[in-house]
């Protein structure tokens, strides 16, 4: 929908919301389905985990015979591996839920009707781009985190002013605030930025950066509208509507990337697989 850009890209917040609600549309059942089974398997994983760290705190009770002692040894072993499956699974869910929605968006951005069978294709290749950008991002944020800690340490001196230290640490969290939502919302395109362009994952976390750059407020302004409009979902409708508000908002995302960034996918994701003779476009092998 959004054209090719053929100068300094500007984001049009209005058309992003308007191009990603008339996405939705395109298919709103597949959406709303693929949404509601990622947030049950998401809450499974979520139940799964939590089960685990509370039969892990009852493993670390003191054991009074070596009977009790190895009863508390294998819960804690088998509340260490439920913990490590739901974690493991939250992640699997959140990286398949991701890809889902950033292909059937990019889909219904092109005037097409997305398959829930869209919505579900694995792609290892891709999965793979986004688990190196995910570690990327975190990489970088390792170092403002890192300062802010040693700063923290220096600031435990018992040497050193109360008053000079709590000036010092309004500062630095102040600054680090900042950065922070600086960088959230210069990452808030990194999902298709690793998915439909080909490039090293720090690569994509700079050109989130890049892209962002003299459009920070508008994309700011639009990133704050779109969660300010799912925490009211989530608060009136106890996370029903929220899950339906879910695919919404990755269309209109997926419309404010196409017009910072283009609408060519260099990587072939969003190319609909059909079944048919092997030979035809777009058949399955």
């Amino acid at each position: 929908m959004a054209p090719l850009p053929t100068g300094p890209a500007r984001l049009r917040v209005g058309d992003a919301c308007r191009e990603g609600w008339i996405a939705f549309g395109q298919a709103p059942w597949p959406f709303l389905l693929f949404s509601l089974l990622g947030s049950l398997a998401m809450g499974a994983c979520g139940v799964v985990g939590a089960l685990g760290v509370v039969a892990l705190l009852l493993a670390t009770e003191a054991a009074d015979n070596p009977v009790a002692l190895l009863g508390h040894l294998l819960l804690m072993l088998a509340s260490l591996g439920a913990v490590l499956v739901g974690l493991l699974g939250l992640g699997l869910v959140a990286l398949v839920t991701t890809l889902g929605f950033c292909r059937g968006a990019w889909l219904a951005l092109e005037g097409q009707r997305p398959r829930f069978a869209d919505l579900i294709r694995w792609d290892g290749a891709a999965i793979n781009r986004l688990v190196l950008a995910w570690t990327a991002q975190q990489l970088v944020l390792l170092l403002p985190l890192g300062l802010v800690a040693l700063a923290w340490f220096g600031l435990q001196d018992p040497g050193l002013a109360r008053p000079l230290a709590l000036a010092i640490g309004l500062v630095a969290g102040a600054l680090l605030g900042w950065a922070l939502l600086w960088f959230a919302v210069n990452q808030c395109f990194l999902n298709p930025l690793c998915l439909f362009r080909e490039q090293p994952p720090l690569g994509a976390v700079l050109s989130g950066i890049r892209g962002v750059r003299g459009q920070w407020w508008p994309v700011a302004g639009l990133q704050g509208l779109l969660l300010a409009g799912m925490a009211v979902a989530a608060c009136a409708s106890a996370n029903g509507l929220a899950i339906a508000l879910t695919p919404v908002v990755c269309c209109i995302n997926m419309a404010a990337y196409r017009q910072l960034f283009g609408t060519e996918d260099r990587l072939g994701l969003a190319t609909p697989r059909r079944l048919g003779r092997p030979g035809d476009p777009g058949a399955e092998p």
